[in-house]
């Protein structure tokens, strides 16, 4: 061990090595050696033998329950690929890239033959976090009243549509549905 707990470090400087301690908040592998991704304390859970790094300033990490804002990047008849880009509510962006699906199960309380009819890719969505498997996977839901589309992107000429009695409507004559959320024009 490099460190002990409450040494101050910077981004990048070497910890521990892998097999000391489970790596943790703010802190990744590379090459056998635990390191700092922020600026910070160490911490070290000696029951979990775990290693983290903490800091005042420090960007927020998703968590379930999150409310959170991203957009459509792929659809499939069953699944909805989402980039993360924000909590609601705060005031930072996320520093990492999180990757959410939302399930066709988790869209909507209605039954649906296909995501294609609710997302189409552009959509920004506010969405809840369900389950948290990594940053990569990211489960979220879209069936609560206030989540949902809060922004649609036109198929035909990709610019923002508006909602007009209930229908999306583009300036290029182009009307469409989604899962709206009742937030819809307030992002």
């Amino acid at each position: 061990m490099n460190h002990k707990e409450n040494d101050l470090v910077l981004p990048g400087e070497i910890l521990c090595t892998y097999e000391e301690y489970i790596p943790s908040s703010w802190t990744y592998v590379e090459e056998g050696f635990i390191k700092a991704s922020i600026n910070g304390r160490i911490q070290i859970n000696k029951k979990e033998k775990t290693i983290s790094v903490s800091s005042i300033n420090a960007p927020d990490s998703l968590k379930i329950d999150d409310y959170v804002v991203g957009h459509i990047t792929e659809v499939k008849q069953n699944k909805a690929l989402v980039t993360i880009k924000m909590i609601k509510g705060k005031n930072r962006d996320l520093i990492t890239g999180y990757k959410g699906y939302i399930h066709i199960s988790k869209a909507n309380e209605d039954y649906i033959s296909s995501l294609h009819d609710l997302f189409k890719i552009g959509d920004i969505v506010e969405a809840k976090v369900i389950n948290i498997y990594g940053p990569e996977y990211i489960d979220l839901s879209t069936s609560q009243k206030d989540t949902g589309v809060i922004k649609a992107m036109c198929v035909n000429c990709r610019k923002f549509m508006k909602l007009v009695d209930g229908k999306l409507v583009c300036e290029c004559g182009k009307v469409d549905s989604r899962n709206i959320s009742s937030n819809y024009g307030g992002f």
